[in-house]
């Protein structure tokens, strides 16, 4: 492998750069979503519920059969979850809801963990601006649409393909 470029710039590979970076590093990288809307611009914010010392995200999420709400974690890599009615299922798929007006949360892009799985994006202003918004996976357990800014989700899909 070469170690400079053709116009002299040195090379160093990304997987040299993720080894030195340590895992407590990593932890302090966490964000805390804080504010949250529907595409109507509902807040989804619940003060009631409370998880690992955060408020929560509330959805109403809907299947054959199936209708409940949750209440989602609002730290960044912290997928626990409080059910409040229902059923959630792993590895099944779920419409996510807004639990104020009913309004389906809008699909960002496919999530390769299943053939139908949707990111679903969730503003971090009242109006939907997809720069400034969160998206994860409406499978429940999934470990590949992880919460993520969607502004990094539209380029990871970009780099992987999927």
């Amino acid at each position: 492998m070469e170690r400079f470029s053709k116009d002299g710039k040195l090379i160093i590979p990304l997987v040299k750069r993720k080894k030195g970076t340590k895992e407590t590093d990593e932890e302090k990288v966490r964000y805390v979503v804080t504010e949250a809307y529907c595409p109507n611009g509902c807040n989804i914010i619940d003060m009631e519920h409370k998880i690992n010392n955060a408020a929560g995200l509330r959805f109403r999420f809907k299947r054959d059969g199936m209708e409940g709400e949750f209440i989602l974690s609002a730290i960044e890599g912290d997928f626990d979850k409080i059910v409040l009615t229902g059923e959630l299922e792993d590895s099944v798929k779920d419409e996510l809801h807004c639990p104020h007006c009913d309004v389906m949360f809008k699909k960002l892009v496919n999530c390769s963990c299943n053939p139908d799985a949707d990111m679903i994006v969730v503003g971090l202003t009242p109006k939907l601006d997809y720069n400034n918004a969160i998206s994860f996976c409406n499978v429940t357990g999934c470990t590949v649409g992880t919460t993520i800014k969607s502004g990094d989700a539209i380029r990871h899909i970009r780099l992987r393909g999927y």
